[in-house]
């Protein structure tokens, strides 16, 4: 029996809808659907392994934003401050006009590494929040 499906809608800005287009038969896909439901299912696998790891981790996370979002820079400064225990090292590399990416290590219990991800994550402005878990 197959699945049952729910129709959804997206909104998108032009650019990455175009990528996704371009990369859609690159990548062996029939439909954005089954590219958006492929990635959607890695998103939430990601989040799944994220929210199961336990005591204390090594990181790296990596966060692309668009730093002239109003206010964005300045909320990503006063969050990695009030994590002060857990952050142990930001690097910022601007990579055009508009967008930045920064590198930060991360050491300390996995729940509150976790907490840091999520609210850098939940910004208006990034666009792309990893984090690499280098050792448990």
């Amino acid at each position: 029996m197959a699945e049952k499906l729910t129709r959804v809608s997206l909104t998108l800005p032009e650019e990455l809808l175009e990528e996704l287009d371009g990369s859609l038969k690159a990548r062996g896909y029939a439909s954005r659907s089954e590219a958006i439901r492929d990635s959607l299912r890695g998103f939430l696998a990601d989040y799944k392994y994220r929210k199961g790891l336990k005591g204390q981790i090594v990181g790296v996370l990596v966060l692309v934003y668009e730093h002239d979002v109003r206010g964005l820079t300045d909320a990503i400064i006063d969050i990695q401050h009030s994590a002060g225990e857990i952050v142990s090292t930001v690097q910022h590399i601007h990579l055009d006009a508009k967008n930045c990416l920064e590198t930060s290590v991360l050491k300390g219990p996995a729940e509150k590494i976790e907490k840091l991800v999520e609210r850098l994550e939940g910004l208006r402005g990034v666009k792309q929040a990893k984090l690499m878990i280098i050792k448990k």
